[in-house]
């Protein structure tokens, strides 16, 4: 898996919702990349989380998801799940995937303006995602995100 300090290989992969996501953007910004497949559990159970970091941090942070399924999963589950970002669609051998030397799904790469992975996860820790989260509001200039509702049971690890 690429590590924190490594520069973030561009892309250009179609969203599942039609047009094409090119990474890094003409005007860079900070970035969460989230790698996943619809039939991961613990995908499903982090993706939530993150359409709340993307409902906190707006447009100024680039939150997209990269499924490793087709569009048409894709964009279904996106809508089951109520995700407002761009989620783009590898290719069947997962070039982007690849890449990004995978090891697991779900993996989170917080980028840089610059393009420089500055934090990576891989599953769900849960003080892990607050602390990605914070970093990438952080290097958005926006507010510290909060992920977690009162009186919800989240669990501290669900490995992916």
């Amino acid at each position: 898996m690429l590590t924190v300090g490594g520069r973030a290989p561009g892309f250009s992969l179609p969203l599942a919702s039609g047009g094409m996501l090119r990474f890094p953007e003409a005007s860079p910004r900070p970035a969460l990349l989230a790698f996943y497949k619809d039939e991961c559990p613990t995908c499903r159970f982090t993706f939530p989380f993150l359409q709340r970091l993307h409902e906190q941090v707006g447009g100024a942070a680039l939150l997209a998801g990269i499924s490793q399924g087709d569009a048409g999963r894709a964009r279904a589950w996106g809508e089951e799940l109520g995700l407002r970002f761009p989620i783009a669609v590898d290719a069947p051998d997962y070039p982007v995937s690849r890449r990004y030397e995978l090891i697991a799904v779900p993996t989170l790469f917080a980028v840089d303006a610059g393009g420089l992975i500055v934090r990576a996860e891989v599953g769900f820790r849960k003080e892990a995602l607050a602390a990605l989260a914070s970093e990438l509001a952080a290097l958005a200039g926006a507010p510290r995100p909060e992920l977690y509702r009162a009186g919800e049971q989240i669990p501290v690890l669900k490995p992916g």
